[in-house]
């Protein structure tokens, strides 16, 4: 959109390259860890993150590039329902994947990546299926990141977006061959600092010292006004209703859209696999306002509202801060979604398939390979969907046809044991062909003719998602009971220093090598079942698939357990996931949101000062959790790296990874 040019071209590459390469050289001139040690440091950050940096990195994954523009275009297409329904549908993820990390922690704390818990559970083909397809669901979420990103960075400055698309996953890559994943981590964190200053700047902007809005009266009149003008797409016109059936239609897709990737993109495993044992991430909900800029519908597609309302509040000034805060929630989506898959392609593919014995140095260099290979691979299919007319919302709309068929089957390795290993392999398939015939035969039906606009449709795309699930859902149920595993009674530690296959476990239990050979100590469910003390040290029986494998350690590499929780830590982590993921799906996804939409309730002027008073809580209260209580547990990190800086600024040449 010509119309929002309103810095030049040199400010677009400048702000690409200038401040990734910035954050690239203060990683390595002051970072305490060093990321070439070992794999476990590269692509895990050595399993220690702490839980403020976890919450940190969660806000920023879900605030990415696609989340400020889409929800942006929500709100600017369907009123107050648009964020609302936005918030509420990503809460329900968040708190969902924080039960899915608890249980990582408790069953598979010794996984690189979430193909590797398949493997663990169903063996190698299982594993290859999913390897390609959190590989297909990285370059899809990275597409959309970089068509949002490039579309808003070459409107607001006029640099060119083929260029952009080249650019910004050269100087990711650089940034993260740097600092490894714990770098992804430190750059969620600064894009959530800057992400709340531009939120805490935006919203007294609009509710307090801008001349033409400046309180939650004024923009209720503004808002009452623009609807007769440029009525909302909801029921009766109005932008201060959640009574819209296209507003729900719209969020359903997304929420099946965010739902699929969040299960099968490594880049939110990623998180729950670098925290600490005993992290637990909360979940949270951004509000979003909006204000009515004649956009055509390609300009909407592309997700410029939100920039667009910037500049008409705050004019260049606006565009700025705009556009850095797209190009950092680019910089930390992307990130995690390089190493992602670069730690797919090492433990998924290097070290599984082709060399299962690699040295730490070899695997840090496949690592680096994948990062490369990644990024030209992105850089690629965004220079193709641009030229192909795909825009950020048409990705967004037919995410969950494309990989939602193995989204509910994941679910269900990690959650019942119950599920076999022909309908794991079975059940991605069937989905996803599922999904694009309905897809297709839906576009033709009801449109005509297969196009990427008719494709796009709202109701095409979504019978397509809906398929796409739903075929997975079924056939991992159904497929388990009909053809169930054989299993096999296995003896092992979870300590991760011993864990033998099948038949060096059997051939020892005869032998009489292993204590505890006594079947009665086998549970019901076919489980951890022990008499020991200390079941992490003992050998205990477990129940396995017979297609089940280890996952081998790394060589030269201290091996990691396989569960990293006690008992006592288990039953908590369990029960404040399960409360959190029940109330919050209550209050935040069903009670109050439907009961907005079921009343067909227009918000009365003091109801929507109550709502934007609320609003400022509530951030003001994410704030306190993302960004000062992360400062508060690395507050020795903090004054060494202000240390640092103050030796460099005298000249000194000690530093930290010297001697520390």
């Amino acid at each position: 959109m010509a119309g929002l040019q309103i810095l030049d071209p040199s400010a677009g590459y400048g702000i690409t390259i200038g401040i990734g390469l910035a954050f690239a050289v203060i990683s390595n001139r002051y970072g305490s860890h060093n990321t070439f040690k070992s794999t476990e440091e590269f692509n895990t950050a050595s399993r220690s993150i702490k839980p403020g940096m976890i919450a940190a990195g969660i806000v920023s994954s879900w605030t990415h590039a696609s989340t400020l523009l889409t929800s942006c275009t929500l709100a600017y297409s369907y009123g107050v329902s648009g964020g609302l329904w936005y918030g509420a549908f990503g809460t329900f993820q968040t708190l969902f994947f924080a039960f899915t990390a608890f249980r990582i922690k408790e069953r598979s704390n010794n996984a690189h990546t979430f193909p590797e818990i398949v493997l663990q559970k169903h063996g190698k083909i299982a594993h290859i299926l999913f390897t390609i397809l959190g590989l297909i669901a990285n370059l899809i979420a990275g597409a959309a990141l970089m068509a949002g990103g490039g579309a808003v960075i070459s409107s607001l400055t006029g640099m060119n977006i083929w260029a952009s698309y080249w650019i910004l996953p050269v100087v990711i890559t650089c940034y993260i061959v740097v600092g490894g994943l714990r770098s992804t981590f430190i750059c969620d964190y600064l894009h959530t600092i800057i992400l709340y200053a531009c939120i805490f700047t935006f919203m007294f902007q609009i509710y307090a010292v801008n001349p033409d809005i400046g309180s939650p009266s004024r923009l209720y009149d503004l808002l009452k006004s623009a609807e007769k003008k440029h009525p909302a797409a909801s029921d009766n016109g109005s932008f201060l209703t959640v009574k819209s059936h296209a507003g729900l239609v719209k969020a359903v897709t997304i929420l099946l859209g965010g739902f699929s990737n969040v299960w099968t993109d490594q880049a939110y495993w990623q998180r729950a696999i670098a925290s600490s044992p005993t992290t637990a991430v909360k979940g949270y909900i951004l509000g979003n306002d909006m204000l009515r800029v004649t956009l055509s519908k390609a300009d909407v597609s592309a997700g410029l509202a939100g920039p667009a309302a910037i500049i008409s509040l705050m004019g260049g000034s606006g565009a700025y801060l705009f556009i850095v805060l797209v190009f950092m929630a680019v910089t930390s989506s992307v990130s995690a979604e390089s190493i992602a898959a670069s730690s797919l392609m090492t433990f998924g593919v290097y070290k599984s398939y082709i060399n299962p014995k690699a040295s730490v140095k070899a695997l840090l260099w496949v690592s680096i390979g994948g990062l490369i290979i990644y990024g030209v691979a992105l850089s690629t299919i965004s220079c193709i969907f641009h030229a192909a007319g795909i825009s950020l919302n048409y990705l967004i709309s037919i995410l969950a046809c494309l990989i939602g068929g193995g989204a509910l089957p994941m679910a269900f390795i990690v959650f019942w044991d119950g599920t076999s290993t022909f309908a794991a392999i079975v059940s991605p398939i069937v989905g996803l062909c599922s999904g694009l015939i309905s897809w297709m035969v839906c576009t033709k039906v009801r449109s005509g003719s297969i196009t990427i606009a008719t494709t796009g449709d709202v109701y095409n795309s979504l019978t397509g998602d809906c398929v796409s699930l739903g075929m997975g859902l079924v056939c991992i149920v159904v497929l388990s009971l009909l053809v169930p595993d054989k299993k096999t009674v296995v003896l092992e530690t979870i300590d991760g220093q011993d864990v033998p296959d099948s038949e060096e476990a059997e051939r020892k239990n005869e032998s009489g090598d292993f204590p505890n050979n006594n079947m009665e100590n086998l549970n019901e469910k076919g489980m951890e079942a022990t008499t020991t003390s200390d079941p992490r040290v003992e050998p205990h029986k477990v129940l396995k698939s017979s297609m089940a494998e280890a996952i081998k350690p790394v060589l030269e590499e201290p091996a990691v357990p396989m569960c990293a929780l006690t008992p006592e830590e288990v039953r908590s982590q369990k029960r404040l996931a399960l409360i959190a993921l029940i109330v919050g799906t209550l209050g935040f996804m069903i009670i109050l949101p439907f009961t907005l939409y079921g009343t067909g309730y227009v918000f009365s002027r003091g109801f929507f000062t109550g709502y934007v008073v609320v609003a400022f809580i509530w951030a003001w209260a994410s704030f306190l959790i993302c960004v000062v209580l992360p400062l508060w547990e690395s507050r020795d990190d903090m004054l060494y790296v202000i240390g640092a800086m103050w030796r460099d600024a005298r000249r000194e040449k000690v530093h930290h990874t010297e001697g520390h």
